[in-house]
């Protein structure tokens, strides 16, 4: 009769499999933290794509009142008093607030500019703005058209509606 002795793995193929599984998990980790940041973004575009729809829907309703002035008011407006049910991110309205003070991943009004404001949560991949801040700023502005050439008054600017824009432009990936 043959003894045969049973190995088990021996220390170097323990430590290869070790270093492996770490591996693997860390390209899971940093794909997880990746798709964790798209889903932020989406999120933030999602509510500024909704802000937009309500934005609509407030001219619409002032235009079917005959409320036509009553349209440029909307640019003082804080755009969440547009939805039926604000979002349970956004913090309320806050002037000229300093860094740090609104927590990450909300939004806020800042009534010193007049801007709607999401504060960045996960932002690896987001360039600050001029500030130094990795916010992303809304506001309602006027749409200008120039007036015809040849008429009296082609110097002045007709309004041509109201849209909620990006204060600043922002880079997101």
């Amino acid at each position: 009769m043959s003894v045969r002795r049973v190995h088990g793995f021996t220390l170097i193929e323990f430590l290869v499999v070790i270093i492996i599984i770490s591996t693997l998990g860390a390209v899971l980790l940093d794909r997880m933290l990746f798709y964790q940041e798209a889903a932020e973004k989406a999120a933030m575009e999602q509510m500024a794509g909704t802000l937009r729809s309500a934005l609509h829907l407030q001219i619409a309703d002032k235009l079917i009142k005959g409320k036509t002035q009553a349209i440029l008011g909307l640019v003082e407006d804080n755009p969440m008093d547009w939805l039926a049910e604000q979002p349970g991110n956004y913090v309320g309205e806050r002037f000229a607030p300093e860094v740090g003070e609104v927590a990450k991943g909300n939004w806020y009004f800042d009534l010193k500019d007049r801007q709607l404001v999401y504060v960045i949560s996960r932002g690896g991949h987001f360039a600050p703005n001029k500030q130094g801040r990795k916010e992303v700023r809304y506001a309602v502005r006027l749409v200008h058209a120039r007036a015809q050439a040849g008429r009296d008054d082609a110097d002045k600017q007709e309004i041509n509606g109201v849209i909620l824009a990006l204060a600043e432009p922002y880079h997101w990936f």
